[in-house]
């Protein structure tokens, strides 16, 4: 008999490794009161199944691996839309080349997220040649417990923590690339530009002050165009000349007429990269438009977005109530632009922990001034039995002096003491 021979079995399939967190995310995104809808978003909650789908595979980086980003056009939807459909395959085509996982240092993840804004303007002004739109942008990226943000314009990134005393902490990654002015060192009523506004008037053109803080970079001669445009229509000739264009932002991908292949360069592309640590006191992040953060603080956006609501128990159609929610809110106030929104909220394993309060947090003041009050408090209560006890004491000398003068001259030791004698 021809003995059998044990096949070799298959290696059993390694664990997949244990991840520090998970997160839930959903979006919402309206037109508002604007004629048209301009904003893109983009979410990827699993970048790294992505990736190996389009064959550019990232198991190298830490996971888990995640990309959201808003894209908020203005004067049309071709740059938003053209950056929407490109950023993140332009990432993943970057990331997917080195399969060194030592080598993708937080400053080369970062150089990597600045090289693509920037080669994205460059493609889009030389495809679409006609094409006046741009876009602001807001990118984040999730490898392992670190998040990458990137921005240009004034859309935001805000990460909020879990604080003392049941308090969200919010704090913006990202800044406002707009035009405006500031104290000057040293002075509480003299004002200079911003660094944004400044790079714009040295680049050859003006910042102009519409009122209430809003502040427009434009170029030279705007102001003699609109008194012109506005001294046509008093006259009943109509829009005879295109109104001027002045742009809210200082930094956008695209504006072909505020480019150096137009002539002087008042927008650049360049934008802003930063990492921090996620850990156990992050609870929920939002990557929003301006129309939102225009009309409502940070804080408020945290507040809306984990306010406990009735409604149903999966967890992801609960982020999607919250969102519409947000949305709906901004409308409310009043926001004139179009309105989006991605809520990502962080499911840490162990639970959270709580971030202790800044000192200029206004629970954390009040918890000061309580304390100190008390403190008070307790000195004046020490200082009254202090004074409480001496006269006690005090009494008790007095009361054992009597006694002993009353047994001196009971015994005939000592004369009485002579009486008080009042004045007249």
């Amino acid at each position: 008999l021809r003995a059998k021979v044990a096949e070799p079995k298959a290696p059993a399939p390694e664990p997949e490794p244990e991840l520090p967190f998970s997160f839930v995310v959903d979006s919402c995104t309206m037109q508002g009161r604007r004629p048209k809808q301009e904003d893109r978003h983009v979410k990827i909650p699993d970048l790294t199944k992505a990736a190996k789908a389009l064959k550019m595979p990232i198991d190298h980086l830490e996971q888990p691996c995640a990309f959201f980003a808003v894209y908020d056009g203005h004067q049309g939807h071709n740059c938003s839309e053209f950056v929407a459909k490109s950023y993140h395959g332009k990432l993943l085509k970057r990331l997917s080349a080195d399969t060194n996982s030592e080598s993708w240092t937080e400053d080369r993840i970062s150089g990597v997220m600045k090289e693509i804004c920037e080669e994205l303007d460059t493609e889009f002004l030389a495809k679409f040649r006609t094409a006046l739109d741009g876009t602001t942008l807001v990118v984040a990226l999730i490898t392992g417990t670190k998040l990458f943000t990137t921005s240009v314009g004034d859309s935001r990134l805000v990460l909020c923590q879990r604080g003392e005393h049941e308090q969200l902490l919010a704090t913006s990654l990202t800044e406002d690339h707009r035009p405006g002015v500031q104290p000057k060192p040293g002075s509480v009523d003299e004002f200079e530009w911003n660094a944004e506004a400044q790079r714009v008037v040295d680049a050859g053109g003006i910042v102009v002050n519409l009122g209430e803080g809003a502040y427009r970079v434009a170029h030279d001669g705007y102001e003699e165009k609109m008194r012109e445009m506005r001294r046509n229509i008093a006259l009943g000739f109509g829009m005879v000349t295109k109104e001027p264009i002045a742009l809210a932002v200082s930094r956008a991908i695209g504006d072909r007429e505020f480019k150096a292949v137009t002539g002087k360069n008042l927008l650049i592309p360049t934008p802003d990269v930063k990492c921090v640590q996620l850990d156990r006191t992050h609870k929920l992040m939002a990557v929003l438009c301006d129309g939102i953060t225009d009309v409502m603080q940070d804080v408020e956006v945290c507040e809306e977005l984990d306010r406990p609501r009735p409604g149903p128990p999966d967890p992801v159609k609960r982020c999607r109530v919250a969102c519409g929610a947000l949305v709906q809110e901004a409308y409310k106030r009043g926001s004139e632009d179009n309105l989006t929104v991605i809520f990502v909220r962080f499911q840490w394993k162990g639970g959270y922990e709580e971030a202790p309060l800044p000192k200029d947090h206004p629970v954390a003041v009040a918890l000061a001034e309580a304390a100190a009050t008390a403190s008070k408090g307790d000195s004046a209560a020490v200082a009254s039995k202090k004074r409480r006890l001496e006269a006690n004491a005090a009494v008790s000398k007095q009361k054992l002096a009597a006694y002993e003068r009353a047994m001196a001259q009971e015994s005939g030791q000592v004369e009485p003491a002579p009486p008080k004698v009042r004045d007249q």
